[in-house]
């Protein structure tokens, strides 16, 4: 059931952010989810269409998975850097679709819990 509420939400979905990239929100319990669905893809698009940068990513796995047995840094770590350099890492969000999305994530924040220092105390709820 859970799965067909998920499906049904994504159908008629609508997104906070519209462009460069769609950024959609989905309530949850505790918070919300920020769904970068888009951006992802565009991402995964631009890895796939640029040879330096497909190339790049490979060398990361390999040396990944080389280091497997060693402890402490190894100099894979600079890969990642470098994709994110390439790829970039922030999403781009302009005037007023910044504040529908601050609107959007407020509504999705849950309520604030209070503590009660009593409860604390010797001979309060807690004992």
């Amino acid at each position: 059931m859970n799965r067909i509420r998920l499906y049904w939400r994504r159908i008629f979905r609508r997104p906070v952010i519209t462009g460069p990239y769609r950024l959609y929100v989905r309530p949850t319990p505790t918070g919300a989810m920020l769904d970068v669905e888009h951006y992802l893809v565009a991402v995964l698009e631009t890895l796939a269409d640029n040879p330096d940068l497909l190339e790049l990513l490979d060398r990361m796995s390999v040396d990944r998975e080389q280091a497997r047995g060693h402890d402490g840094w190894e100099p894979e770590g600079l890969l990642p850097e470098q994709l994110v350099t390439a790829l970039g890492h922030e999403l781009p969000l302009y005037g007023g679709e910044l504040v529908a999305l601050a609107d959007r994530l407020q509504a999705c924040a849950p309520e604030q819990l209070v503590w009660l220092p009593e409860q604390r105390r010797e001979g309060g709820a807690a004992a």
